[in-house]
This record gives structure tokens, C-alpha cells and sequence, in this order.
């Protein structure tokens, strides 16, 4: 059997020393992932809050961004002639 620590279990070990609560999730290859957390009701809440906030950067939901622009129907067209 190999003794070696997997990046994984290392991570796991820091997180664990830190942290009360921790979810890990990887991707070695292209459609698989391997998942190791400490708590699977904190795992669930976790990763909720973290799919809201990288859902919200992508698709920003709040009307700070919004712009309104206020068109002057009373524009003469001699101006632009």
C-alpha cells in the first residue's frame, strides 16, 4: 500500500485545522470529481452560498449596473445635418 499523502488528504488535513466546517471539490479529469467534506449538512449549506454568489458574479442580478438613459424627443434635426 503507498504511504504517500495524496494532494487531497493534504488539503484536507490544512482545511481541517483551520477551518470548523470545509468542502473540497476537484476535477482530475474532464466530467469526473472527487469530493471530500467533513460535515454533510455544512457541505449542502456550503455549497448553496457558494453557487448563489458565483451564480450572481456571472449573472449579475442586482440594479447597480443598470443605466438609464434619458432620450430628448425634442432633438432638432437641423443639428445633426
Amino acid at each position: 500500500m503507498d504511504d504517500e499523502i495524496t494532494p487531497l488528504e493534504q488539503a484536507q488535513g490544512i482545511l481541517g485545522e483551520h477551518f470548523e466546517n470545509y468542502i473540497i471539490v476537484v476535477a482530475g479529469e474532464p466530467h469526473e470529481c472527487e469530493i471530500e467534506y467533513n460535515n454533510s449538512f455544512a457541505a449542502l449549506g456550503l455549497l448553496n452560498t457558494a453557487h448563489k454568489i458565483i451564480s450572481d458574479g456571472l449573472i449579475p442580478t442586482s440594479d447597480e449596473n443598470d443605466v438609464d438613459i434619458a432620450w430628448d424627443d425634442e432633438l432638432d434635426d437641423d443639428e445633426y445635418s
